[in-house]
């Protein structure tokens, strides 16, 4: 059986080409990973929350005793109608992450929103040195540690630019007023912002080398059965995926055992890691591709009908028969298909109807075909 190498050469050779192939499969799912990071509603409600605390400060600041003025830039009934005009906005987008929570247009358009708030506020400081710039470390922390370093950089990058756009307006008025104190107070500010930034950008690497771990199966470096899971189920409660396709697939090995059984489990396990590289290889950054358990594959296809899910299907049959002659490996592919939400109301439901369509056709055939759920299982001619 070829599926083993013979000499220290070809090992060291094949470790190589594993390590990248390993590289580029975790280099290809990061974005992935990335995108479907979504905080938990309870995060997100705190950040709004935070969001109105500040709302509350910023009216009482400018309203309450001796402090009920603004600079020449900004009247207070000016000051006053633009931030309930915020505050209303706070509340809409509360509302509207409390229906929908990934809605990635929705945390860009909020944090550009606080900026131009804070820069308001600012603009419209007597002060010099106000507390509105504090908030937009808040901004850039808030941001930062929930949502990851793209925005993290773009609320450092807003920040940066909103406060040098103030400054410029308000030259004439800082030069006035600065201060020993004041100058270090923007230092301070500038070197806490970087200083976060590579902070969080640290934590950031930190928890994907976790996830990645946690996440994925140690042989095949697949998705294993609890990633896909917590993935999946994220597609099928967002109601922006209900009105496109979702197809489950579920494949399992025929004739996997005998090479257990007649090579040992080293080969077998050489046989699924290099399995699990030639589906990872076959399917779109979009989909989900995990190994299920034992010699099972499941993939969810999105944006993909019943009738191209079984082109698909055909194909990866191809590839593993390919690989199989090369190999020298008596193996084959048996698939079963179904479709959310005809062929069940959530994903285990559909995974379970999908898991019995396979059986029935590995049963029927022997292995090798293809079953739709409620299709019936064509029959095999008598040789």
């Amino acid at each position: 059986m070829s599926a083993s190498p013979n000499t220290a050469g070809e090992q060291t050779a094949d470790s190589r080409r594993r390590r990248k192939t390993d590289w580029q499969q975790d280099t290809k799912h990061r974005a992935t990973l990335d995108a479907m990071r979504v905080p938990p509603w309870e995060e997100q409600r705190t950040q709004y929350l935070t969001r109105l605390l500040f709302w509350v400060l910023g009216l009482a600041y400018f309203n309450l005793g001796g402090a009920a003025q603004t600079s020449a830039w900004v009247s207070l009934a000016v000051f006053n109608a633009v931030f309930l005009f915020y505050g209303v906005e706070i509340a809409w987008f509360m509302r509207h992450a409390a229906r929908r929570l990934d809605v990635r247009w929705r945390w860009h358009v909020t944090m550009w929103v606080d900026l131009l708030a804070a820069s308001f506020a600012i603009l419209a400081d007597p002060a010099a040195i106000s507390p509105g710039f504090l908030v937009y470390l808040m901004v850039i922390l808030g941001n930062g540690m929930r949502y990851g370093l793209r925005l993290f950089a773009e609320a450092v990058a807003g920040s940066l630019l909103c406060a040098l756009l103030i400054i410029g307006l308000r030259l004439f008025d800082y030069l006035d007023a600065i201060s020993v104190s004041a100058a270090f107070f923007l230092l301070f500010f500038v070197i806490i912002v970087l200083y976060s930034y590579s902070l969080t950008a640290n934590i950031e690497k930190g928890r994907r080398r976790t996830e990645d771990e946690r996440d994925r199966d140690h042989l095949t470096g697949l998705l294993n059965r609890r990633a896909l899971y917590e993935r999946a189920e994220r597609l099928f409660r967002d109601p922006a995926t209900g009105s496109e396709p979702l197809v489950v697939l579920f494949a399992d090995l025929d004739r996997f055992k005998a090479v257990n059984d007649n090579h040992g489990h080293h080969v077998g396990d050489r046989v699924l890691a290099d399995i699990g590289r030639l589906f990872a290889g076959s399917v779109r950054d979009t989909d989900l591709v995990a190994r299920y358990g034992g010699d099972e594959f499941l993939l969810i296809l999105r944006d993909m009908d019943l009738a191209e899910a079984g082109v698909l299907a055909e194909r990866l049959q191809k590839t593993l028969a390919d690989w199989s002659r090369r190999e020298n490996v008596d193996l084959s592919l048996s698939v079963g298909l179904g479709q959310y939400p005809d062929h069940g109301a959530d994903l285990k439901a559909v995974i379970e109807r999908v898991d019995q369509a396979m059986y029935r056709s590995k049963l029927v055939r022997g292995g090798g075909g293809i079953l739709q759920v409620g299709q019936v299982v064509p029959a095999v001619a008598a040789p």
